[in-house]
């Protein structure tokens, strides 16, 4: 068994519209231990608010999925990862960002982003969030949700990795490893899943993982071009002006 994965990040056309960078950034792979296969992809959400949210969000993710690696490195299966080895990721992560705030003398907040992310082999998954966006995981066309998006007090606000209860905020769920899998920001999340059923759109997600499927590249490929290009369409922009990534991931068997 193997996976095959894909993924986008694109700037929002209201960052454009402003001349402002986008504030999303997502890192996936895959990486081999002890003869087993796993699949990495985290995605995270810079405030649109803060100066440094895009930075935050890059930080997030390369500190995070580094943690990863380590963890996977001694543990050599999921089944030997706990809840306080994500805690820890979680942790080492915001204060990479803490570092970074410090250095350029700036407050913590001004690099505030959500994270979301999962760690998937042959037999089981880690799934974790903190904030919005989303996880959907399944076989099409049932998909499920693994967290429905996390909302902040006030509407447009959710919680961000850089909050000092930053921990209070963070959900992780174990279970068996998905067929398929798809992590995105909330720059998508209105648009495929239905608020008021709490259900992921199928139609959204059973053809870009029968067009990965059938697509001959992994990872780094004209696909994930493609995939950019789709998620730019003016028909998607004009329903959301926000960041938009998509991380999409899938067993191969064989």
């Amino acid at each position: 068994m193997r996976w095959k994965f894909t993924h986008a990040s694109v700037t929002g056309k209201g960052h454009t519209d402003r001349g402002e960078p986008g504030q999303d950034f997502c890192k996936a792979g895959t990486v081999r231990f002890s003869d087993a296969e796993f699949f990495i992809g985290i995605a995270a959400d810079g405030a649109g608010s803060t100066t440094d949210g895009g930075r935050g969000a890059e930080i997030a993710c390369s500190t995070c999925y580094a943690q990863i690696l380590e963890t996977l490195r001694s543990a050599g299966e999921l089944a030997r990862i706990t809840d306080e080895d994500v805690r820890n990721w979680l942790t080492v992560s915001r204060e990479a960002i803490v570092i970074e705030a410090q250095e350029h003398v700036k407050r913590v907040r001004e690099y505030a982003c959500t994270i979301l992310g999962v760690i998937s082999g042959h037999d089981r998954a880690i799934y974790f969030q903190i904030g919005d966006g989303a996880i959907v995981a399944g076989t099409g066309p049932d998909y499920q949700t693994i967290f429905w998006p996390e909302q902040g007090e006030y509407a447009n606000t959710t919680f961000f990795i850089t909050d000092e209860q930053f921990l209070d905020r963070l959900h992780v769920h174990h279970d068996i490893s998905p067929d398929e899998v798809a992590v995105f920001t909330d720059g998508l999340q209105n648009l495929v899943l239905s608020f008021a059923k709490r259900t992921a759109h199928a139609g959204f997600f059973v053809p870009l993982f029968g067009a990965l499927r059938k697509d001959p590249e992994n990872g780094f490929s004209d696909f994930s071009a493609q995939l950019a290009g789709f998620l730019s369409r003016h028909d998607i922009s004009a329903r959301s002006d926000d960041d938009k990534t998509l991380i999409l991931a899938l067993r191969i068997d064989g």
